[in-house]
């Protein structure tokens, strides 16, 4: 009686230390994208976006990407902690099987008296097997916690793989932008050299005043002085290559020897469905798998409240001068229960309940932050997108206007001055054009990445 009263108040207590935290549902996932922002963007599957920089249609980006994947430091490390999760996980699940272990042992005895010693061998061997019967479910939880550390670990190497392969695109894209700018500002060295050179002529001749010479002669060093700036931006960018891609930069050296234009520029953006988008995208899967694995481990710290029951069994052989070939063997149930422990099971179960809420708000969060990083990508591409076609209008009236007021300086309607700022206006124009295009790319690149998918 006293004892069934024992278990009584044991299982009451039990019950009321583990009471699960209340985790209001999520109702987080929207149903369509902000229609305003992606109205001209196709909407797609998983598989339409599988591989997406190649949508790019340059060779060298597709290589530069292939090695990135294979030799990464930042990729390789995520692998090996896929291995020690797994190892991990090996190890857990194994408290759900029988342990057996095997034992023996051989030497000689003396099993006679002083007078008549009787020296003889010995031996024995034998087999130890013990199970825990998991009636409450501790060694279960603690395996599928352990998978699902698993499935975080291998949904963290696929959001490292998403992101390697974001950054080798942006980082090419900025190789490829000051490659242009750089052009570009050569291009325009020259035409102004040009330029100085026919003002010298006119000058020297009187048609002009020495004021038009030094104005030439300060454009001149001005576009000349911004070449070494897109020298060292190209060299940074591909410097950044070279780290993640595993390689030495004297070996990318050659692959980006030639020049191209900035790629990605003219491809329209799709879309996945909200819904699908949160399926796939691996931050939001992580924290799914780390809140799944936290509730399980909550479990498993409640379950200690309550008995353990361990099956045990043993078998052998032994053989010596008093007893030979006998082949022993036992079975035993055993019980243990934590009956005085000053709180350590209870602060464990409390300890283990917050880190599932705090699992349960980084889920939340991190659902938030997915349907926010894409709504953000979407509206920077429609923004950037219209800036680029208007910066691509403002270049083709400047370069119109540049060539009239040539026309108009040689027949002497316009100082040169006019000239001047015309030219200037037309270098500003390309510039700020070559950037659109860069930071159109760019935002094309966030929201292949927001959602999900390499």
């Amino acid at each position: 009686m006293q004892k069934i009263t024992l278990f009584s108040g044991l299982f009451l207590l039990s019950a009321c230390v583990a009471q699960a935290p209340y985790l209001p549902p999520l109702q987080l996932e929207p149903k369509n994208w902000s229609q305003e922002q992606s109205k001209d963007v196709e909407t797609v599957d998983t598989n339409a976006l599988t591989a997406w920089w190649m949508k790019f249609n340059d060779p060298v980006l597709d290589e530069l990407v292939k090695r990135a994947l294979k030799g990464s430091p930042d990729r390789l490390i995520a692998k090996a902690k896929i291995e020690e999760a797994r190892g991990l996980r090996r190890s857990a699940r194994s408290s759900l099987f029988p342990q057996i272990s095997a034992s023996g042992s051989t030497g000689r005895e003396d099993t006679g008296s002083n007078a008549v010693p009787y020296p003889d061998s010995f031996y024995e061997a034998g087999f130890d097997a013990s199970f825990e019967v998991d009636l409450f479910g501790r060694n279960r939880n603690n395996a599928r916690a352990s998978d699902l550390q698993l499935r975080a670990s291998e949904a963290q190497y696929h959001d490292v793989s998403l992101t390697l392969v974001a950054e080798v695109v942006r980082s090419y894209i900025d190789f490829r932008a000051a490659q242009n700018q750089h052009r570009i500002a050569q291009k325009n060295l020259i035409s102004q050299e040009k330029t100085l050179e026919l003002i010298k002529d006119l000058h020297e001749l009187g048609a002009t005043p020495r004021l038009d010479v030094e104005r030439a002669m300060n454009l001149v060093n001005t576009t000349r002085a911004s070449l070494p700036e897109f020298e060292r931006l190209s060299d940074n960018a591909r410097l950044r290559l070279s780290v993640l891609s595993g390689d030495l930069p004297a070996i990318l050296k050659p692959l980006l020897m030639g020049e191209a234009e900035i790629p990605g520029t003219e491809i329209a953006p799709v879309l996945m469905a909200p819904a699908e988008v949160l399926s796939v995208r691996p931050d939001v899967i992580a924290a799914l798998a780390n809140l799944e694995a936290n509730t399980s481990l909550r479990k498993s710290a409640t379950a200690e409240l309550f008995p353990t029951f361990t099956l045990g069994g043993f078998y052998g052989i032994a053989d010596n001068a008093l007893v030979s070939s006998v082949q022993p063997w036992n079975i035993a149930l055993g019980m243990a229960v934590s009956l005085l422990d000053f709180g350590r099971i209870e602060g464990r179960i409390d300890a283990a309940k917050a880190r599932e809420v705090q699992a349960y708000h980084q889920y939340r969060k991190t659902i938030l932050e997915a349907v926010t990083e894409v709504e953000t990508a979407l509206s920077d591409y429609a923004n950037i997108n219209q800036k680029r076609l208007s910066l691509k209008r403002a270049y083709e009236n400047a370069d119109k206007s540049l060539e009239l007021s040539q026309t108009l300086y040689k027949e002497g309607e316009i100082l040169f001055l006019d000239v001047l700022d015309a030219q200037r206006t037309v270098n500003n124009a390309e510039s700020a054009l070559i950037s659109a295009k860069a930071q159109q790319a760019e935002s094309l690149t966030r929201l292949y990445k927001s959602l999900g998918v390499y």
